[in-house]
């Protein structure tokens, strides 16, 4: 691995310095993902060899597409860095188009939990595909963090589940039950929602307790008078064993006949008496296609709309574009 960093671009290396220096100093979970995307994705892009040893640890796991399309889970650091490798991330453009973060609010865990949505272009390849990652991001006993849990999925095109997995009971419950008020009796204290603020669903904001969760989830599934799920991702968290990481892809029919294209993200619990209780929650739609390069912005003379409010950033031919509020790009070599 030695070997593999004394060849690392020194421009690389002094953007990774910059984004390290604010990373230990952060104190929301936004920033976090701020600094932690942009210095994940760099590296993806110009030496992925290095991002395993960076970012993950023993006992991580991540979840890809095998070449059939089929979910892959890799446990071990040598098969997690087998897989970065043999992804031809190398020389590849990152346009990532938006995350939403959330914090741990559990007593026995501390980090933050990741959804973010882009496009990936591979080096000599035509082919844009758009993607959702979804992560948990722990905060380690010496201040450090690392990706335990990791999803990643293509959205480009992807049929319905003819039925939900009978081993994704949760997401049966979520998504199926009739009597769709009672999902509020899922949420507790410590649940966190975050839910997009306008149409296009590039601004979040996170509910304001347990009473604007039950209300906005109530109306939500009042709402929803039919649900198609593409796909069901889960892990088990390996540190405890009730809890699950959970990713879903569909599309919600709406009580005016509108159907809107989602992305969800869970962390969930499974009581002993066979209830699930949910701690946190993301939800974004993907259906409104956004203005989805930096170049394309630079060069419209057009105002940006006001509800794109998060920041966005690429990594094209191995440098860093960005559009992050409190990182001064000006510090970047270019």
């Amino acid at each position: 691995m030695d070997s593999m960093i004394k060849d690392v671009d020194p421009s690389v290396l002094l953007a990774n310095g910059f984004i390290q220096s604010h990373f230990t100093n952060l104190n929301t979970s936004e920033a976090l993902a701020n600094c932690f995307l942009q210095s994940y994705f760099l590296n993806l892009g110009v030496y992925p060899e290095v991002v395993q040893m960076m970012w993950y640890a023993d006992d991580s796991v991540m979840t890809r597409p095998g070449p059939d399309g089929t979910m892959m889970s890799f446990t071990s650091p040598e098969a997690i860095q087998e897989q970065i490798v043999s992804c031809d991330y190398e020389g590849a453009s990152f346009d990532v188009m938006s995350f939403a973060a959330q914090s741990c609010n559990t007593s026995s865990e501390d980090g933050a939990f990741i959804m973010v949505t882009g496009f990936l272009t591979c080096k000599d390849k035509q082919v844009r595909r758009r993607f959702v990652q979804s992560l948990y991001l722990a905060r380690r006993q010496d201040r450090s963090y690392a990706i335990v849990n990791d999803f990643l999925r293509y959205i480009d095109s992807i049929p319905a589940l003819p039925s939900v997995p009978e081993s994704a009971g949760f997401v049966k419950v979520y998504y199926e039950l009739p009597m769709r008020e009672e999902l509020g009796l899922m949420y507790v204290n410590e649940s966190i929602m975050s839910r997009p603020t306008s149409t296009s669903g590039r601004t979040m904001v996170e509910m304001p307790g347990l009473d604007a969760i039950n209300k906005r989830v109530s109306n939500e599934h009042k709402r929803a008078s039919n649900f198609i799920l593409n796909s069901v991702d889960y892990q088990i968290c390996r540190s405890f064993k009730d809890r699950m990481f959970i990713m879903v892809c569909g599309f919600v029919t709406l009580d005016d006949k509108t159907e809107r294209k989602f992305l969800q993200f869970f962390y969930v619990t499974r009581c002993h008496n066979g209830s699930y209780v949910i701690y946190n929650d993301i939800l974004r739609y993907v259906d409104v296609t956004p203005r989805d390069t930096l170049e394309s912005s630079s060069q419209s003379a057009a105002k940006p709309s006001t509800d794109v409010e998060l920041p966005y950033f690429m990594v094209k031919k191995g440098k860093l574009l960005s559009y992050f509020n409190n990182i001064d790009t000006q510090n970047y070599p270019h």
